[in-house]
């Protein structure tokens, strides 16, 4: 044998039965789970350090928001990319590729000497965790054959990467309590080298015997379309529906609308557009998107509210997102023995539902709101999130071939960076907008280049109001807290709203036997009988269209 695991269909298994990398298939979860927390721990890490470095670096308003945005926003456009270059190149190989770049970004990123060198080592981050996650989901899906197996695997796989969005802040918190801003990302380097050690040593190397060539003009599109896109609704949050934000607002819809066009036109696409006619693969990736919509501009605007109007330090505010982290590490694995029994919808359903009914316990947040108000909403967050990323990973993988998994990967990946860039710059935009709308009132004492300074937003607003003397400064601030929380609440309430309606849509658009392990399937592997489930949802297609599938899962 050559060491490299491949496809049912092609051969490639040991004496035994099992392809090469089955038999310490849980020793490589542990690896990629691993990096997997690592990068998506990237994603958060610096809501908490966010004052600390404002402070230091001095950064402008809009390039606050880039720190912030920029790595989910590379991650975003070169994850179908990446995918399907890992699947061509070999998946070990580029898993090993990305550790490297991911590395060094975070050393670059920890000695960053100001805010444009911050966003550039930002940037260079995205670009290798962009090489990492796809890798570590179309290995799961190459190594782990059997499919109940798999669901299992997957939903440590969810759990990593929810709780690592969730447990960035409270990393954050700590380095920042006891170290440097910088702290943040150099703990990512030795984590990097043990798990390029690990991988070289534990994971199977993996690829598509004839792979189709890769689309490069797709991948520009992509990306340029989705920067450009997200870009304006930043700036139209901060600056309101101006020229520039609707120039590259058009531009962004332009390219992806481009992006979309080639997608079904050529022979050889970014990625294969025949998966989207499967309805459960369609609505999990909606979920995705939406599931962590619900979370990360959230974390954005909670470390605010107990930072700047509660007081906490930044280590206090990553500990009360503990609950988000538990309950995550709770609502998947319960998620791995559902899907199986009932499928996707009902786990779908119930993910997306809870998160929605615990942003409607946010509407009526008040600046001397109580702590377990919180706890109970991140706790119904996270369960939420455990249980729609599993069902949805499982839906979306079950449904890829193992030879194309990369593609289906960086699809899935993209839903779930995207739906996290768009959180930060949608939800944290609105709320600014909300924000200066409530602070139109002038104060009694306050001069109005200082109310214009205030309206910018609650840290300066805070800072302004700390200048001031007498009563002056104690009703600016009181009146900055009660118009932060006023945007909070309606902002979590219109998001609510909005995942409720996706919950809806869950029910009544995917079949209730999508995802579902047959009776035929109980004894594992890829064969027809175990993804029968998924195959038949595709609409539009014949018979014998559907029998082929089948006998290519």
């Amino acid at each position: 044998m050559d060491g490299v695991v491949r496809d049912r269909r092609g051969g490639g298994k040991g004496g035994d039965g099992e392809v090469p990398g089955a038999k310490n298939r849980w020793a490589v979860l542990g690896v990629l789970s691993l990096s997997l927390l690592v990068v998506a721990l990237d994603l958060t890490v610096l809501n908490v350090a966010l004052p600390t470095l404002s402070t230091e670096l001095e950064p402008s308003s809009v390039q606050l928001l880039w720190i912030v945005d920029v790595y989910s926003l590379v991650v975003a456009g070169l994850l179908i990319s990446c995918g399907t270059l890992g699947d061509r190149l070999g998946r070990k190989r580029f898993l090993c590729l990305g550790f490297v770049v991911f590395g060094a970004a975070s050393a670059t990123a920890a000695w960053a000497n100001g805010p444009a060198m911050l966003i550039a080592a930002r940037a260079l981050l995205g670009i290798g965790a962009a090489i990492i996650m796809p890798s570590t989901l179309s290995i799961i899906r190459n190594v782990f054959t059997d499919r109940k197996e798999r669901t299992v695997a997957l939903a440590v796989w969810a759990t990593m990467s929810a709780a690592g969005a969730a447990v960035g802040p409270v990393v954050g918190g700590v380095m920042i309590e006891h170290f440097w801003w910088g702290s943040v990302f150099l703990i990512n380097v030795p984590i990097m080298v043990f798990a390029l050690f690990a991988a070289v040593t534990l994971v199977p190397e993996s690829r598509h015997p004839n792979p189709p060539r890769w689309d490069t003009i797709g991948a520009v599109l992509s990306v340029t379309g989705l920067i450009s896109l997200v870009y304006a609704i930043q700036h139209g949050g901060a600056e309101g529906l101006e020229a520039q934000t609707i120039v590259t607002g058009v531009l962004g819809l332009v390219l992806l609308t481009a992006l979309v066009l080639r997608v079904l036109r050529v022979p050889d696409p970014l990625f294969d557009p025949a998966l989207f006619r499967n309805r459960a693969f369609s609505v999990a990736v909606v979920s995705v998107v939406l599931a962590m919509f619900g979370m990360g501009g959230l974390m954005l605007l909670l470390t605010q509210h107990w930072q700047f109007i509660g007081g906490a330090s930044p280590m206090e505010s990553g500990l009360r997102l503990l609950p988000l982290l538990l309950a995550t590490m709770i609502g998947a694995p319960i998620m791995s023995v559902i899907v199986p029994r009932y499928g996707t919808r009902y786990a779908m359903m119930i993910g997306m539902g809870l998160i929605g009914g615990a942003f409607f316990v946010l509407m009526n947040v008040k600046p001397d709101t109580e702590y377990w108000v919180f706890a109970i909403a991140l706790a119904g967050i996270g369960a939420g999130a455990g249980c729609a990323m599993t069902a949805a990973s499982d839906s979306i993988m079950s449904t890829a071939e193992a030879d194309t998994a990369g593609g289906a990967a960086g699809i899935e990946e993209t839903s779930y960076e995207l739906g996290n860039g768009l959180s930060v710059a949608i939800m944290g935009s609105v709320a600014s907008a909300l924000f200066r709308r409530e602070m139109d009132t002038s104060v009694p004492g306050v001069d109005e280049k200082s109310m214009d300074t205030a309206r910018e937003g609650l840290a300066d607003a805070i800072g302004v109001a700390g200048t001031l003397p007498g009563s002056a400064g104690e009703e600016l601030k009181q009146q900055a807290d009660e118009a932060f929380a006023s945007a909070f609440g309606f902002t979590s309430l219109v998001t609510g709203i909005l995942l409720v309606l996706v919950a809806i849509a869950v029910f009544l658009f995917i079949p209730r036997s999508a995802g579902r392990i047959t009776a035929a399937a109980e004894g594992g592997g890829d064969g027809p009988e175990a993804n029968v489930d998924l195959v038949k949802q595709a609409p539009g297609e014949s018979a014998e269209n559907r029998a082929g599938s089948a006998d290519r899962s």
